[in-house]
């Protein structure tokens, strides 16, 4: 009888000790305000602006050796009326505007996601600087890549 109650009680507090332990590493882990994982938390998320695709562009890429990149573009535009201009007369500026920036590239710049990043920087950048202020703000908010493939 002796042995049950030591065992039960052995049990118990090994159980206790898991429990607490548990329950520290739990906290821990938790985000921070007390929001569950995934819930309705203090994370703000932007709306996006219209997309805009401009489609597949195919270049040959700068440097000695003979790389190809084929990629295709989207542009987050700031409102309607950004997507408007950016989709309209200007759209073969823009893709010019494109064609343009990807011929000074080297592949060892394009290889990696910081390289992408990079060069994604650049042509909202080059965007608009060439693209007319919408209500006194840029019309290109983003530049996505929907596929991208060095060769």
């Amino acid at each position: 009888m002796k042995r049950v109650i030591i065992f039960v009680i052995v049990g118990l507090v090994t159980f206790g000790i898991g429990g607490g332990m548990g329950f520290v590493v739990g906290r821990s882990m938790a985000p921070e305000g007390g929001g569950a994982v995934g819930g309705s938390s203090a994370r703000v998320m932007d709306t996006p602006g219209p997309i805009v695709s401009l489609g597949e562009f195919t270049s040959n890429l700068a440097g000695s050796g003979r790389h190809v990149i084929t990629f295709g573009l989207s542009l987050e535009a700031l409102n309607d009326q950004a997507a408007a201009t950016v989709s309209g007369v200007w759209l073969p500026r823009v893709k010019n505007a494109v064609l343009l920036l990807v011929k000074d590239r080297v592949y060892e710049d394009l290889t990696s996601a910081e390289g992408a990043l990079a060069f994604s920087e650049d042509i909202k950048k080059t965007l608009n600087a060439q693209l007319p202020d919408v209500r006194g703000e840029v019309p290109v908010v983003r530049v996505l890549f929907e596929s991208f493939v060095l060769q």
